[in-house]
């Protein structure tokens, strides 16, 4: 979101747990080149092309029904994810507004702290699915827990804000999944793991 690395850092050294866990890894408090280190540590772990969907691109029908149902849903009409989240690492880097910003409980107003456009509201960059099973917890905020609990709001946003600011217009009308289309997303976006993650 444009935060300076000078200000992250001096957050950073306010965080006791934070502190901590620079030193255990970097042996040093946090600070502009180890904060680098840290974004490209974590950044390599959401590159990946060897996860079962890859398998599937490449041809090796290995999905179960669940999982192919899962995929309809997805870059179908009904559900609608792959307007905002295409492209090989399932992202358009767009920025948009979910409904997860009210000005009360929800203040974080996003883009709209960098640009001052009243237009940016709410909104927040797409985030690329790929080992999203592996990186709870979700939203910008984390305030989902699981994949069952994002998909959950997807298909009722209002359910759980209920008076979003500036809200995309794809997210105006509830979705009203089905519990079982629920799960088949779930058990397809499963598939976005690299297959070293998939112990876990």
């Amino acid at each position: 979101m444009g935060l300076p690395i000078t200000e992250a850092v001096e957050r950073l050294n306010k965080s006791k747990e934070y502190t901590v866990l620079f030193k255990k890894i970097f042996k040093q408090t946090p600070n502009a080149k180890n904060l680098g280190a840290a974004f490209a540590a974590y950044e390599s772990t959401l590159e990946t092309v060897d996860s079962k969907f890859d398998d599937w691109s490449n041809n090796l029908k290995n999905l179960t029904a669940q999982e192919e149902r899962g995929r309809q849903l997805f870059v179908g009409d009904k559900a609608k994810c792959f307007d905002c989240h295409r492209m090989e690492d399932f992202t358009t880097d767009d920025f948009k507004n979910i409904g997860l910003y009210d000005g009360v409980n929800l203040t974080d107003a996003g883009l709209y702290n960098i640009t001052k456009k009243e237009s940016d509201k709410g909104k927040f960059k797409i985030p690329g699915l790929r080992n999203i099973a592996v990186t709870a917890p979700y939203m910008h905020n984390g305030m989902f827990k699981t994949l069952e609990e994002v998909i959950e709001y997807y298909s009722n946003p209002k359910k759980i804000v209920a008076n979003p600011i500036n809200i995309d217009a794809a997210l105006q009308k509830p979705l009203n999944l089905t519990q079982k289309e629920k799960a088949d997303l779930v058990a397809f976006l499963k598939t976005l793991t690299d297959k070293k993650y998939s112990h876990k």
